[in-house]
């Protein structure tokens, strides 16, 4: 008698039973539904941003970057979260944080600098990566042509202007005969831009003296021996290391009465006379641009790399004359040339 009410009550359970696992089921597919449907309702994407160091075209990048992400209609912890990451110049610390985006695998890797590629190439096969503030792609591993690369990046080239520089000094300079800069011989990118620089150099008639640095704490010293060689002007070519110390290289060259040329607009307002500069906040925007592609469905390896869209010409009048550099009156008033105070 009680087995069977044992079973009788079993029996009068189970519809209950089958509801509580349809619900169930609905739940599961819901959740899986979401996971992937690009809706309101679904999940955020994750983004994450891996940076080499502290210097203007990180900040200047990462502030593109987040305001690419605005232009492209995604609202910040609604539609995405971003995560970033700073090795502050260490490498050890730079291959822990991408291994750690690999272990995350979040929808995407926005990556700046040249040594963070290079560590991704290594590092990161199946995640989608953009990159910015990277002279030469190509040189750092990314693929063999800005069409034929990697399966799993795409991104933009910031390679400096140097035949626009090379101009600009004989245009405001024109009895220059040698310029100067300091280089970073560990750093592909350094090496890449000091080749393009000496190139058009030379081939506008012009010398190249280079100094290499090795850490930052030899930026005064190799500022000091690269202006005992007297050059004409410093041509400051573009890395991560001189480029965050541009501030102490600017103030020895004025106390030695050497006019300094840049590539970063931070520069012109630290002194430089005038800097041609790729506009690295447009780099990061421009790079959200093909995020964009990824995240609509199309594969990195159908998106070519890019240059960046948009370089910067800024004149420091006031630096011009503490170095008694005469402009040209043909400057005046030109719409491309932004005067920096």
């Amino acid at each position: 008698m009680k087995f069977s009410s044992a079973k009788s009550t079993k029996k009068a359970a189970w519809p209950f039973i089958r509801v509580l696992l349809i619900l169930a089921a609905i739940a599961a597919a819901i959740l899986v539904i979401n996971k992937f449907a690009n809706q309101p309702n679904g999940i955020k994407k994750r983004f994450v941003l891996i940076q080499f160091n502290d210097s203007p075209l990180s900040d200047l990048s990462r502030q593109g970057i987040i305001d690419g992400l605005t232009s492209i209609g995604l609202v910040s912890k609604k539609d995405y979260e971003l995560s970033v990451s700073n090795a502050q110049g260490d490498i050890t610390t730079l291959n822990l944080m991408l291994d750690a985006a690999v272990t995350d695998r979040p929808d995407l890797v926005f990556i700046t600098s040249t040594p963070t590629l290079q560590a991704a190439v290594k590092k990161i096969r199946d995640i989608p990566v953009v990159f910015t503030v990277v002279a030469d792609p190509i040189l750092a591993g990314a693929g063999a042509s800005f069409e034929k690369h990697l399966t799993n990046m795409t991104g933009i080239s910031t390679l400096g202007d140097y035949n626009g520089m090379v101009g600009w000094v004989k245009t405001i300079m024109p009895k220059a005969r040698v310029i100067g800069t300091l280089y970073t011989p560990s750093e592909a990118n350094s090496v890449k831009n000091i080749n393009e620089l000496k190139k058009y150099a030379e081939h506008a008639g012009l010398t190249l003296i280079a100094v290499p640095v090795f850490s930052s704490q030899e930026i005064t010293d190799a500022t000091l021996s690269l202006t005992s060689r007297k050059p004409d002007v410093i041509c400051q070519v573009i890395d991560n290391l001189t480029s965050s110390s541009s501030g102490t290289i600017i103030k020895i060259a004025r106390e030695q009465k050497i006019p300094v040329f840049g590539f970063v607009s931070d520069q012109a307002k630290k002194g430089a006379v005038l800097v041609v500069s790729r506009d690295y906040h447009q780099a990061g925007a421009d790079a959200v641009k093909l995020a964009k592609k990824i995240l609509d469905g199309e594969s990195p390896s159908k998106i070519p790399f890019e240059f960046v869209s948009r370089t910067e010409i800024l004149l420091n009048p006031e630096a011009a004359a503490f170095f008694k550099i005469s402009l040209p009156a043909s400057l005046s008033g030109r719409s491309d040339i932004t005067i920096v105070k």
